[in-house]
């Protein structure tokens, strides 16, 4: 503009400030800001309003709640949209007490709440669980003479989802249908999802609607993603809806968004594989991804998309139909992505070493199970860790946390491992009471390189189990799906998230009057508690699990384990040069001495369990032959 000899007024900063603001970028905005009073250009409150919006954006709280302090002093006097804004940002920030703060401030003010100020406070009680806090919000706008809107209730019900309040959420629901106009097609569905409503009436009632609704109109593509999403959780089998849902999202597929596609290709991988749109959807995101340049992405906008391709490669590979187009570039793109973080966290996050060798390591104690964690492969961007019973990989709920020995043991070498938003560089979790081999990274790229392994299956993750019963042999496959709330136990049937458990039935024996079964197993997934919330399912719980068992059963297998019989025994994975790594270990000394107290049933399976104990003889899950039953113990099985 200068040189075209034009003067940039308010309105042009305000614009420019607003432009960046929705392109993610709130670093510029603020210096947009800082240079209007050298510029003789006095910011009001649309130019003070877009910067506020730009740190909701980023997630930059204290900067928003900064700049709205600020505006008195300016003599900017702050709206309703300054206000909102400032309350969005605390509430993506997790900061409720201070958008509740803010909410009530603004009557002194003189300024009105409207239904996005109320919407946005009640999202904020969410992460706290505050659904007392949320509910009062929502009784309080008639005072207010703000009428509550599909969002307000959204946000609700999302609040008593998350607090474990069903029934509160499911009035709320039947409340919205009597007091909001019009609600959108995908509301309900993704309420009734939302809630694990298991009423097959009800269920049916929502997509009776539905699929009037995609006979009779266009739907948006958040509406469908939304619908398809709903329709897996729920674990809805309609072919004709599907093939409806279908036919009106493949041609829009150029506008959904990436969080659009993931929901759709999740809700179909859950449901029901529908080819056509697997390969249309991976058509698209690979044409994204060969453009897309994340150098121009904030960092929230960057890891949203990183987690969206990743969890768009996950539903590919769920559903048996990944093509190598698509993971070739999603590999290309977000190790680029980590690479790059690594460079902006200094030479201390890149790799110090010149070859990718295996480094020193030392050798497990498998005497010592409640000792400390040992480091059993060392590369020089990844490595392998032994987690011993009763410690937690990552979340603070016990004071043994192996990303405490994981930061003692490299220093500050490595950022990743201090990043909590990146797991402190763990791959994937082990549930605090069992053992076994766990991986992490050193570096950005290596994480997020593990990361599509992960998500195109490309890592094996092998367990040995003790488990109640004598499993059939004929059993090969769980694949129940799950769903968790808070520290409550994992619950596996028909709805929520898709699970695949994969097993080999490797003995049977008894120890006393209980009849037990030795079990290779492999996931397809990893849901939380996975392995011990299915076999709970298919009637045979895990040996000493006090979550998936009754109290006495519980305390009866103490005499046998005095900790839950589940280690993860074989990890197999590639490092940044595509070489393939396999790490193994046995069973501890404390699941030694519990194999060593029990019966086997038979020849084969004695064989097998003394082979465990000796440890020698550690293979793949899929190299392990299952048990063969004789006719007799067929006949008494049966009986």
């Amino acid at each position: 503009m200068p040189k075209a000899r034009l003067v940039p007024d308010k309105i042009t900063y305000s614009a420019a400030i607003s432009a960046c603001e929705k392109g993610g970028q709130w670093q510029q905005a603020l210096n947009l800001l800082s240079l209007m009073p050298e510029a003789r250009v006095v910011p009001n409150e649309i130019t003070y309003n877009a910067a506020i919006s730009a740190c909701e954006k980023g997630g930059q709280w204290q900067l928003a709640l900064n700049l709205l302090s600020l505006m008195p002093e300016a003599k900017v006097v702050p709206d309703e949209i300054s206000y909102n804004a400032a309350i969005s940002a605390c509430e993506k920030g997790g900061q409720w007490q201070l958008a509740l703060n803010l909410l009530s401030l603004m009557p002194d003010a003189r300024v009105g709440p409207n239904e996005i100020t109320y919407n946005a406070a009640i999202s904020a009680c969410e992460e706290a669980s505050q659904w007392q806090l949320a509910l009062n919000l929502l009784s309080l706008m008639p005072e207010a003479r703000v009428v509550p809107n599909e969002i307000t209730y959204n946000a609700a019900i999302n609040v008593c989802e998350r607090s474990q309040q069903l029934e509160r959420g499911l009035q709320l629901l039947w409340e919205s249908k009597e007091r909001v106009d019009s609600l959108s097609v995908a509301y309900f569905p993704w309420a009734l999802a939302r809630l694990s409503v298991h009423d097959p009436d009800i269920i049916s009632a929502a997509f009776d609607e539905v699929a009037l609704k995609l006979s009779a109109s266009q739907l948006a593509p958040q509406e469908l993603s939304i619908i398809a999403w709903a329709f897996g959780m729920l674990g809805i089998n309609n072919p004709t809806l599907l093939q409806a849902l279908v036919i009106q999202a493949v041609p829009q597929l150029q506008s959904f968004t990436m969080g659009d596609l993931l929901k759709l290709a999740w809700g179909s991988a859950a449901s029901g594989v529908d080819v056509e749109l697997f390969m249309a959807i991976q058509n698209e995101v690979t044409a994204r991804l060969e453009q897309v340049d994340l150098h121009h992405f904030s960092e929230l906008s960057r890891n949203a998309f990183l987690q969206e391709t990743l969890g768009l490669l996950w539903a590919s590979n769920f559903a048996g139909c990944c093509s190598n187009k698509l993971l070739a570039s999603a590999r290309l793109v977000i190790r680029q992505a980590g690479a790059s973080m690594d460079r902006a966290h200094g030479p201390s996050s890149l790799p110090a070493y010149e070859s990718f060798g295996e480094l020193p390591c030392t050798e497990a104690d498998l005497w010592q199970p409640d000792g400390k964690p040992q480091i059993i492969l060392d590369l020089p961007d990844r490595l392998a860790i032994f987690k011993p019973p009763g410690w937690e990989v990552h979340s603070q709920h016990t004071d043994l946390q192996l990303s405490s020995f994981l930061q003692a043991t490299l220093g500050k070498h490595f950022a990743i491992v201090h990043d909590e938003e990146h797991q402190c560089g763990f791959l994937h979790r082990l549930d605090l009471p069992s053992s076994g081999l766990v991986l992490a990274a050193k570096t950005y790229e290596a994480y997020y390189d593990l990361k599509v392994q992960l998500n195109a299956g490309e890592i094996a993750r092998d367990y040995v189990i003790l488990c109640h019963g004598w499993v059939r042999p004929s059993l090969k496959d769980i694949k129940a799906k799950v769903y968790w709330r808070g520290l409550l136990p994992t619950i596996a049937g028909d709805q929520g998230k898709p699970s695949w458990t994969r097993l080999k039935v490797t003995a049977h024996a008894w120890h006393r009057s209980t009849a037990l079964s030795l079990v290779a197993v492999r996931i397809a997934t990893g849901r939380r508690h996975q392995i011990r919330s299915h076999f709970s399912h298919v009637g045979h719980p895990t040996v000493c699990d006090g979550k998936y068992t009754a109290d006495a059963t519980f305390q009866s297998d103490q005499d046998l384990c005095a900790r839950n019989f589940l280690h993860r025994y074989r990890l197999t994975f590639k490092d940044l040069a595509g070489k393939d790594h396999e790490v193994m270990m046995p069973v501890p000394a404390d699941l030694m001495i519990s194999l060593q107290r029990v019966t086997a049933r038979d020849i084969q399976s004695a064989e097998t369990i003394r082979d465990w104990v000796d440890g020698n003889s550690l293979r793949s899950w899929q190299d392990y032959t299952p048990l063969i039953l004789d006719f007799g113990q067929k006949q008494a099985d049966t009986l």
